[in-house]
This record gives structure tokens, sequence and C-alpha cells, in this order.
């Protein structure tokens, strides 16, 4: 789930790509750098402002703190033993990096659109506890529809998270990605997704217009050219769904959903989806005091 956490400020990376192996502490990560060229905006915006995004983070600009302590729950309370969990838009996951290690988890596989932002994930989650990372991971360079759409064989995941990823494709997109995703997980497992959405009946104008009025007037530690490029960003990348919208399109790719946690600035969310032929995954979950 860039952390993860990432939103729609993504990073500058000086250093050059590294090699297909990276080591860490002695072990040894397989990063596999599928080959994907992409000019999309929100990549080229991380490659030049990692600094902005960390900042982002940092100071809780985009509610990672209470989303992260969400996931985190919501992961925790979901995972069996020997379950398989795919995070794409991972990020550094230097919110998930512990909680991670403690999973009782069969594999895991990272997924980013930025190649350079791989190794600081998997050098994160080498350091976040002593000793081996206690299953085996996979950290792939591809984007969301690249990853979701192979063919088939392809393996399946009882858990499936998506960090501020699917806010930047166009409705189609979002709609490709749905029905791709149900293909990846298996049967009984779940799938998170932490975005951004617009309120039902609020415009793209609108919503460009109100975050970017949050932007402006409530994101002061970062520097007057740091919030200038958010504000292009935001403006010329960001199509978040209207939430119900959203929800209708994943019901009719098979999803059944629920939406788990609402930010304080009606943006930020956490919804849950599970394949429609099968039972909600969260009930019997103590979910008192999250804000759905």
């Amino acid at each position: 789930m860039t952390t993860n956490l990432g939103g729609p400020i993504l990073a500058r990376w000086t250093a050059p790509v590294p090699p297909l192996r990276v080591e860490h502490n002695q072990r040894r990560f397989v990063i596999a750098m599928v080959q994907h060229n992409s000019h999309d905006g929100s990549l080229e915006l991380f490659e030049r402002n990692w600094r902005t995004y960390r900042a982002v983070v940092d100071h809780d600009l985009m509610e990672h703190r209470a989303l992260s302590d969400v996931l985190k729950a919501m992961v925790e309370a979901l995972v069996r033993p020997g379950w398989a969990w795919a995070d794409l838009g991972c990020g550094d996951l230097a919110l998930l990096a512990p909680l991670l290690r403690a999973l009782p988890l069969g594999r895991f596989e990272a997924v980013d659109a930025a190649a350079a932002v791989l190794p600081l994930a998997a050098a994160n989650l080498e350091a976040s506890a002593a000793g081996p990372v206690p299953f085996p991971c996979r950290w792939s360079h591809r984007d969301l529809l690249a990853w979701a759409e192979q063919p088939e064989p392809a393996s399946r995941f009882e858990l499936i998270t998506c960090s501020y990823a699917l806010h930047h494709l166009p409705d189609e997109g979002k709609q490709r990605a749905l029905a791709a995703l149900a293909g990846r997980l298996a049967p009984d497992g779940a799938l998170l997704i932490a975005d951004v959405f617009r309120r039902d009946g609020e415009s793209r104008a609108a919503y460009i217009e109100r975050y970017g009025q949050r932007v402006r007037e409530s994101w002061g530690v970062l520097e007057v050219a740091d919030r200038q490029r958010v504000l292009d960003h935001l403006s010329a990348h960001d199509e978040p769904a209207e939430r119900d919208a959203f929800v209708a399109c994943a019901r009719g790719a098979g999803w059944a959903s629920r939406w788990i946690w609402t930010g304080r600035h009606g943006a930020e969310a956490l919804l849950l989806l599970w394949p429609a032929s099968a039972n909600d995954p969260s009930v019997g979950l103590d979910l008192e005091g999250f804000d759905g």
C-alpha cells in the first residue's frame, strides 16, 4: 500500500538505477526489472521530487499516518498464514516494513512503476528487524495495468493492496484495472485500495480547486516552488473518481466493496473489495473507530 502510501508527490532520484541484484546487509534481493518505458507525468515528477514527496509524508500532509494505521490494522486482521501479498505502488515501504516483517506470509511482491524506489523498499524491509526476511520477496518494476493484465498463467494473491495509483488513470484505465485485478486475486482474497476520491456529485474541476486550496493554505511547510509543482501535477495528472461511481464500476467488474476509512478532508480514503461471489472478509473484524 508509496512509504508506500505516496500520493501525487513523487520523487527525485539522483543515483543511477541499480543493477538487477542489490546487496544490503549481506542479503540479496532480486529486482525483477520488467522493461517498461513510460512517459507518464507522475513518473517524471517522482524522479524529480523525492524530497518533496518525503516532506509530504513526514509532515502528514495527505493523512498518511491515519491511513497507514487503518491499513496496518486491516492487513494484520485479514492475513492468514501462507498468504501471498502483492503491494501495488509500493513506494519505499517506510511505514509498512515493520508490519510486513511480522506477518506469516508465504510470499510478497512489491510493484512500482518507478524503478529507483524498489531498492529503497528492499532496504527498508531488510532494516526493519534483525535477521533475514522470512518469506520470498519479488521487486517488480512495472506499472499497475501492465502488472494486472499479465497473460495467464500469472500467480494469484490472497491480498492485493493498491496505494495512490488508480487516481492517475482515466476512467477507462480504472475499469481495466478493476477487471484485471479480479483475475489476480485468489477466490478468498481481499483488495485494499488507498487513494483519493471525489465527493459524490463533485466535478473534477471542483475537486482540483478544493484540493489546490488545501495545498495553498495548509502545506506551508513546503517551499513555494514545491507547492507550485504539486499544484501543477494535481491539475495535469490527477483523475480521482467519484466515490459512488467507483463503487459502481467495481460492482460491474465483479467486486463487492465496503468503505473502511475516510480522511477528515473528504479526499483520502480506504476501500475494501472482495469477489462478489465470496463472503465479506471484514465480517467479524473490530472496525470500531474507523470512519468509513
